[in-house]
């Protein structure tokens, strides 16, 4: 991967607008052109080394790890997702939602809207099949994870990738985990940095051969996955319990992961919840209800949300 001055200037000034830490900011600019030409010549050399990431929690209801980066470790993880990871985009499957260009949040509830309307017009009675893998962003192995891209990037393109991914390895950052009180630590050569703007995209890459089998091996119509959560309609219990044991084999032999105890089939009329709503089909009819914990947060943001779907 080669850069340009243009590159650089393109990132950062994309990143500026997240970073809260405005020395960070005055620091880089006080000497703008010459930190941005360096860091040209550092990646096109093949020069450039990662720092030690800034690890704390934050607690929003529940205690979470933030693994932080310098702003030039930011810079560079922009330029290789947009030059090496996004092009990668075209071979996922339209239904696979989440952190993308033109879909997100949003596009998965109106596929889940139309999914719902569709099958319920063939079928009076469906069934849905949840399903939620096990701390996922850390159970991600880097094997595997190369291994699937190395059928569409280069032997340099796949060299920066391990480098963003080995900076999980170093012994700091199990401990300063463990000095913050979280029990969840990272396995040599497993798991995403928490935080990364490449870790987005990887995590949404790394099933991928899962999304193609789900959809045309398996023939599910009706398959949705935002990030770690996938779901899938039928009108076939028995169907869905079978496909769910096919997943459990695959995941594990294929990409050394395991459901959590939330995966589940739940029938139509029972009601079950996906991306902060709750579907529930009563007398006939869908009813949707935004969860607490999503309608706080709405509001919080000053977000209105519209239901919508097409028949």
């Amino acid at each position: 991967m080669k850069v340009e001055l243009s590159d650089i200037e393109d990132a950062y000034l994309k990143i500026r607008k997240s970073i809260r830490n405005k020395k960070k900011l005055y620091l880089f600019e006080k000497n703008y052109y010459s930190n941005c030409n360096i860091l040209v010549d550092k990646i096109n050399s093949g020069n450039y080394t990662y720092s030690n990431y800034h690890i704390f929690t934050i607690t929003e209801k529940k205690k979470r790890l933030i693994m932080s980066s310098t702003l030039e470790d930011k810079i560079v993880n922009h330029i290789i997702c947009k030059k090496v990871l996004l092009p990668l985009d075209k071979y996922l499957i339209d239904s696979n939602c989440a952190t993308r260009i033109g879909r997100g949040t949003s596009y998965a509830r109106y596929l889940l809207d139309k999914y719902l309307v569709n099958i319920k017009n063939k079928s009076s009675t469906f069934y849905i099949l949840k399903f939620d893998f096990k701390k996922y962003f850390y159970n991600i192995n880097h094997k595997v994870l190369l291994n699937k891209l190395s059928k569409y990037l280069s032997n340099n393109d796949l060299l920066l990738i391990k480098e963003i991914l080995n900076t999980t390895n170093y012994d700091y950052i199990n401990n300063t985990i463990s000095k913050l009180g979280m029990d969840t630590l990272y396995k040599k050569d497993t798991g995403l940095p928490i935080g990364n703007y490449t870790s987005q995209f990887l995590a949404v890459f790394y099933l991928n051969d899962l999304d193609h089998f789900i959809k045309e091996k398996l023939d599910c119509k009706y398959y949705i996955r935002y990030m770690d959560d996938g779901i899938i309609l039928d009108s076939n219990k028995e169907r869905l319990k079978d496909i769910l044991r096919i997943l459990e084999s695959n995941i594990n032999s294929d990409y050394l992961l395991e459901f959590n105890n939330k995966t589940k089939i739940y029938r139509s009329t029972e009601g079950f919840t996906f991306l902060g709503i709750n579907y529930k089909y009563k007398n006939n009819k869908l009813k949707r209800r935004i969860v607490s914990k999503t309608r706080r947060r709405l509001l919080k943001k000053n977000i209105k949300y519209y239901f919508k779907y097409e028949k």
